[in-house]
């Protein structure tokens, strides 16, 4: 079950990356492994979302991400 949720998360990244295909984007992909069966929901934007509503509160990622490592 896990490699299976691996190889389909990869291929979301790769055709995300390359731009190419139709992505799961605003869509669940739900997996039944004891039927063996997909099923695609849709999912509809959140127009409050404060990351990606049409004026979204979150514009960075925010944080101090210095490097801490003494190696």
């Amino acid at each position: 079950l896990a490699g299976t949720m691996g190889i389909l998360q990869a291929g979301e990244a790769i055709k995300e990356i390359l731009g190419i295909g139709e992505t799961l984007a605003d869509r669940l992909l739900i997996y039944d492994a004891l039927e063996m069966k997909f099923r695609k929901v849709s999912r509809p934007k959140d127009p409050a979302c404060p990351l990606c509503s049409s004026q979204p509160t979150i514009t960075n990622l925010g944080g101090n991400y210095s490097v801490t490592c003494s190696i």
